[in-house]
């Protein structure tokens, strides 16, 4: 049968705990407000559904089940907008009013002291049902899963091997979990990108059977250097892609895995974090570079290992300015973490091969990571310069008033890298704000309050200029850090807020699908937090807490290239939108599609875009070791950055943004980038 997560069971446990102990309410819950309403199938009420409310700015929640008739009714919530989430036993989870994602859920307004009524009909749904049995014809009872793109269900099959799951409509693969954490995959697969996809519409009921592979074993031994096995260390056999199982070794440091559905490219890897273990078979401590073995119908794939050797790593650690030794610094070589005092410190039992190493210590820039050459019983010497850090002050003040302002996040960002969302530092009651560990060179600040919460700040965002603020980054002041010393930035001076509401339309003219906006730049990997404002699924979207400055807004939604308002593809020819204090303004686009890139992947991980002259992000995709991926970007010149899984982050044609490669994507037809290293 199917099973649906309750995401508010913590809620549920606290409403029964006040009411076994027979805890009072407090006393402004008469100022609270209720939500209720009816949760429908087909028009058929939804009995035993578990409903959720979820404040969108403070800490109010409730939870509630649906009675016979389908109702339910949440009290004892503080005012304020909501999020109503519905999990009903069959069914995937969603958001009043038929939404999937919570970003686009609607905004549920809970008045104080009064009650709003959220009904809502279960989504239309296709069926996936079948059979999982053994090789017998027998059938099993095992987890099972329909996975898509976007989502997905889970369940687990009946004694006989039966199951079905109510679906969104879309393009689903189905697994069977055989042992925990490892699954077979229809038909007949044990490599997830082998699987079949089958397309569910509405009201449609896909079957889709499938019988246990062949099974084989995985066994062996791993000892030290001298021939004595290795006991409580961990195993696992894995499939890039694939099933993974894991075991630990006996007393004589044999281990045995059965059940390992057939297949080729599996890898064996043996961990012991506190013995500083951690190699693969046969003799590599990479993943990538781990020897493949095959597992074959009922028969044992046979792997062992020997303890890799180990040697040294010597550091001497430098101040880059002055030369003098450190007084004290902390390195890392591969699994081995050393602390070194007066400029020396010795890493011992360091695994042999090309390691990374990597140094750092308190009030200085640390290394990069790179590699050195570890030999047995040998010491490798590393010599290492580390750059003081460079330091930031300013004032946060009011503008009109010149009192200081504290609670006011501050950034620092280089001006062709002005990435959001990475954290900040907060002005204290005196405003003034130190923006520590920053390398020297230019940097441009960027302030805000906190749009959300019991008291949202008044103010407006902004870039700082020499005298003030604006919303145009090319405007603001560049002040330069200095290695080893305090500089003191402009006074920011903070305007009061104002906002922007419109509605983002797709292509084709419909409500854009999971879009939002923001008004610069954040990392794919990291989002942006508060400097993100998702759209609801009309696609109207408020960014209510700019300041009085003309702004340039970025917006983004599946299946559509990241662009500025006005369709620009960069930063600098975006039309740039009039904020006014304490005033709302109306922008609203239609995206352009953007030109399909299809990006040649020597390694596997991330590949992404950025405007070659802004340095913001245009697109992104993720790929595999001699694979493709595909992202949309708007007609503009780019430049690539790779975030390799295993060897780190580099520039295509390039070691940094400066010098990488720049390439046209042009405004129309396709595009197709080899990326070497």
């Amino acid at each position: 049968m199917f099973k649906s997560s309750m995401r508010r069971a913590g809620v549920l446990a606290l409403a029964i705990s006040m009411a076994t102990l027979g805890l009072a309410l407090p006393a402004q819950a008469a100022a609270n407000g209720s939500i209720t309403g009816r949760l429908t199938d087909g028009g058929q009420p939804v009995v035993g559904a578990s409903v959720s409310a979820s404040s969108v700015n403070g800490d109010g929640s409730g939870w509630a089940s649906t009675d016979g008739d389908g109702r339910y009714e949440m009290t004892d919530l503080p005012a304020g907008d909501y999020t109503v989430q519905f999990d009903a036993s069959g069914h995937p989870s969603q958001y009043a009013y038929q939404a999937i994602e919570w970003n686009e859920a609607a905004r549920i307004a809970v008045p104080a002291g009064g009650q709003v009524t959220v009904d809502d009909e279960l989504l239309p749904t296709g069926i996936i049902t079948g059979t999982f049995r053994d090789r017998a014809g027998n059938g099993l009872s095992v987890g099972v899963r329909a996975e898509s793109d976007t989502g997905g269900a889970w369940g687990y099959t009946e004694s006989d091997g039966t199951y079905t799951m109510h679906v969104l409509p879309g393009e689903y693969r189905v697994g069977f979990e055989t042992a925990p954490g490892a699954y077979q995959y229809a038909v007949g697969t044990a490599n997830v990108a082998e699987a079949t996809r089958y397309q569910v519409a509405v009201g449609q009921t896909v079957t889709v059977d499938d019988t246990l592979m062949a099974t084989g074993s995985v066994a062996g031994r791993f000892t030290d250097r001298a021939g004595a096995g290795i006991a409580d260390l961990s195993v696992s056999v894995s499939m890039q892609n694939g099933p993974y199982y894991q075991t630990t070794t006996d007393a004589d440091g044999a281990y045995r895995i059965d059940g390992v559905l057939v297949g080729s490219g599996y890898r064996v890897g043996f961990y012991d974090g506190e013995r500083h273990i951690d190699q693969y078979a046969t003799g590599q401590f990479e993943y990538e570079t781990a020897n493949l073995f095959t597992v074959t119908d009922g028969a044992t794939t046979t792997v062992d290992d020997v303890l890799l050797p180990t040697g040294s790593v010597r550091f001497t650690v430098t101040n880059a300015l002055t030369g003098a030794p450190l007084p004290s610094f902390h390195a890392r070589a591969g699994q081995i973490e050393v602390s070194g005092v007066n400029g020396t410190g010795t890493a011992e039992g360091v695994t042999v091969g090309n390691q990374w190493v990597y140094v750092y210590a308190n009030g200085y820039l640390s290394s990069e990571q790179f590699r050195v050459t570890v030999t047995e019983g040998g010491t490798a010497e590393v010599a290492v310069a580390l750059t003081p850090v460079a330091k930031l002050t300013a004032t946060v003040v009011d503008a009109g008033t010149g009192a200081p302002v504290s609670g006011i996040c501050v950034q620092a960002m280089v001006p062709t890298s002005p990435t959001f969302g990475e954290g900040c530092n907060r002005s204290g009651p005196d405003g003034k704000v130190i923006l520590n560990g920053l390398k020297g060179g230019g940097y441009q600040l960027f302030a805000f309050g906190n749009p959300y919460g019991d008291t949202p700040s008044p103010y407006g965002a902004q870039w700082v200029t020499a005298d003030g603020g604006t919303g145009n980054q090319s405007l603001a002041a560049v002040i330069t850090a200095v290695p080893g010393q305090t500089v003191t930035a402009p006074t920011i001076k903070l305007d009061r807020r104002g906002a922007i509401t419109g509605t983002i339309r797709a292509a084709d003219g419909t409500p854009a699908k999971h879009a939002g906006v923001s008004f610069g730049n954040f990392g794919y990997r990291i989002g942006s937090g508060v400097l993100e404002f998702p759209a609801a699924a009309n696609g109207t979207y408020t960014v209510d807490w700019l300041g009085p400055y003309q702004w340039p807004l970025r917006f983004y939604a599946d299946d559509h290239a990241t662009q500025w308002s006005g369709n620009s593809g960069g930063r600098p020819g975006a039309t740039r939108v009039k904020v006014r204090p304490g005033k709302t303004v109306t922008y609203d686009i239609q995206l352009q599609k953007g030109t399909p890139v299809t990006v040649n992947a020597p390694a596997s991980g991330w590949y992404v875009a950025y405007n070659a002259t802004t340095g913001d992000e245009a697109g992104a995709c993720d790929g595999g070791v001699g694979s493709t991926c595909q992202m949309l970007v708007l007609d503009q010149k780019v430049r690539f950055r790779v975030f390799d899984s295993y060897n780190g982050e580099y520039w295509y044609g390039g070691s940094d943004f400066a010098s990488a490669t720049t390439v046209r994507i042009p405004a129309t037809d396709t595009k197709t980038v080899t990326i070497t290293r």
